[in-house]
């Protein structure tokens, strides 16, 4: 296609006859024509002789409408979808985290991979549906598949925003969007439905419900299948490389002498602040930390205990910032 001088980049060159397209060639002149605005349904005057100025619509006795060129685009689009009744759409692919890491309040993977759920395809549809209120939004065009709806937004002038996305996602419909903002407003119809149909390069994936349902099984037996592995390897650890790693968590086991004579065996600074003596928090041993789910029980000669308080508060951090991430995956 050939660009526009911007003099006339705005110009309008289709119009709606007796429910039928129409480019301004097609047409006789004047109000002859017999055409209206796609988009407000306003008459329309042809000015198609060409002699001063490029032919084209302008709007009889009110203001030009800046929506009649997108509405035409869309309304080409419905036609060229109805007519092949199918469209090309981009392949499918989801990211598995393998490992996140947590540090302070940031979250980010360390670990992971894509997996191609479809390749680039055809889907075939049984018909499509213009501009119709859908979820409190209206879809530029709903085609139906089967007992199914896809969304085919056609960006002409504005892409999908934010609020308009949420909604789609809310909806639960998968969506993908055409990018047709290189197209001229003297667009060949003819020209239009590689674009729409066959092109996978102009059209993206705004929202697609296999994807989410299929990551979320996916992301459950992966995230199962690493713990069941790292319980097998810690089942694999033997006694010493345990021990070894419990000294990380080793609390010093102080026996405080009461006043009746009595040693006391205690752990000072406990996180659960179980008890308090002149504003320092401590543990009972005995009464405290062996009834205690962080307490491994003491080691040489009872001057230590083991206290996993840091090690399960580090993991129960990683999985609710996990969840707030990504969503409750696996609960």
């Amino acid at each position: 296609m050939e660009q526009l001088d911007n003099e006339h980049k705005y110009n309008l060159f289709y119009g709606l006859k007796d429910g039928q397209l129409k480019h301004i060639s097609e047409v006789e002149n004047g109000l002859k024509c017999n055409c209206i605005c796609a988009a407000c349904e306003k008459k329309l005057v042809a000015r198609n002789k060409g002699l001063k100025r490029v032919h084209h619509f302008a709007h009889y006795e009110s203001a030009e409408c800046k929506y009649g060129v997108q509405t035409s685009i869309h309304l080409v689009a419905k036609e060229i979808l109805e007519k092949k009744g199918q469209i090309k759409v981009p392949k499918v692919t989801i990211f598995l985290n393998e490992e996140l890491e947590v540090s302070e309040q940031r979250v980010f993977i360390s670990k992971g991979y894509f997996e191609n759920l479809s390749e680039d395809k055809y889907i075939k549809f049984d018909s499509v549906i213009l501009e119709k209120k859908l979820h409190r939004f209206i879809p530029d065009v709903v085609a139906i598949v089967g007992n199914k709806k896809l969304i085919i937004e056609i960006a002409v002038t504005h892409f999908v925003g934010r609020q308009k996305l949420q909604k789609i996602i809310d909806s639960k419909i998968s969506a993908i969007e055409i990018d047709l903002s290189k197209i001229q407003n003297d667009f060949n119809i003819h020209e239009l439905e590689p674009l729409i149909i066959d092109n996978i390069e102009n059209k993206k994936w705004l929202h697609n419900q296999y994807s989410i349902e299929e990551k979320s099984k996916r992301q459950t037996e992966l995230t199962n299948s690493i713990a069941q592995k790292n319980r097998n390897e810690e089942k694999r650890k033997t006694k010493a490389e345990r021990e070894e790693w419990y000294k990380r968590y080793y609390k010093k086991v102080i026996n405080r002498e009461m006043k009746n004579g009595k040693k006391i065996a205690q752990i000072e600074n406990c996180p659960l602040q179980k008890r308090q003596y002149q504003d320092q928090f401590y543990a009972n041993v005995n009464l405290d930390c062996n009834n205690c789910e962080h307490s491994r029980n003491t080691r040489e000669n009872n001057t230590f205990l083991i206290c996993l308080f840091e090690y399960h508060k580090y993991k129960a951090d990683k999985k609710t910032a996990y969840n707030k991430r990504f969503g409750n995956i696996g609960a």
